[in-house]
């Protein structure tokens, strides 16, 4: 009896050793170590951020091009260039004048045909008119298209101090400028109103001596073809 007991005895304590190993080993497998795919308990919850690209500066954009100075220059224009002829062809001597009181743009297309065919349309054109009747944009267009791309053109803004259509003649001019790349505008209009010596009394429009100086002055350094005054 002693020995049955004996035996029941030790298969209970081997019993009670092998379910102490099995529990130990299961906590062991359970055992939170650090591993490959577990995140580094020194590492930061929040991620550092990241410095966020300044955005590429906007290009420059390009400045208009300046006309090159010119050579010769061919003008038209009415009794504002007529006043002042003697002075254009004293300041600018290469040039070719055509101007005559009381001319409408609407007579310019005849005019600049005939001149073409007499080859007086050089490579630099200067044209003034404006004063005695406004314009439709499409008339202009088509005198700086007969003239072509290949020319510098500039226009001389209308002024008179009792002109109804002063602004509305400038306007246009504008328009025609914003159109046309080889269009400059040349603002007798700002020029006039800083120089009240240089316009008669008498109808605020026309040169006085002085004037006509300074209109041919005036073109001259609008386009490149002389100094300007200091």
């Amino acid at each position: 009896m002693k020995n049955s007991g004996l035996k029941l005895a030790l298969v209970v304590g081997l019993a009670a050793v092998i379910i102490v190993l099995a529990v130990a080993l299961i906590v062991t497998r359970h055992d939170p170590t650090p591993g490959d795919d577990l995140p580094d308990p020194d590492a930061p919850s929040v991620p550092p951020a990241t410095a966020t690209p300044e955005p590429a500066a906007s290009p420059t954009p390009a400045p208009e091009p300046t006309p090159q100075p010119p050579t010769r220059v061919t003008f038209i224009g009415d009794s504002i260039m007529v006043a002042a002829e003697n002075a254009l062809y004293e300041a600018i001597p290469d040039c070719v004048v055509n101007a005559k009181e009381g001319r409408q743009l609407v007579e310019a297309m005849d005019i600049l045909r005939k001149m073409e065919a007499a080859g007086e349309i050089y490579d630099t054109v200067v044209i003034g008119l404006g004063s005695n009747s406004p314009f439709p944009i499409e008339d202009g267009e088509e005198v700086i298209d007969f003239l072509g791309e290949d020319r510098t053109i500039y226009w001389v803004t209308c002024y008179g101090r009792y002109l109804d259509w002063q602004d509305e003649v400038n306007e246009t001019i504008a328009e025609l400028d914003e159109e046309y790349d080889n269009l400059y505008v040349l603002d007798w209009s700002a020029a006039a109103e800083e120089n009240a010596g240089w316009i008669r009394t008498d109808d605020g429009i026309h040169l006085t001596p002085d004037g006509a100086l300074g209109y041919a002055q005036f073109i001259a350094e609008g386009i490149g073809a002389a100094p300007a005054d200091e």
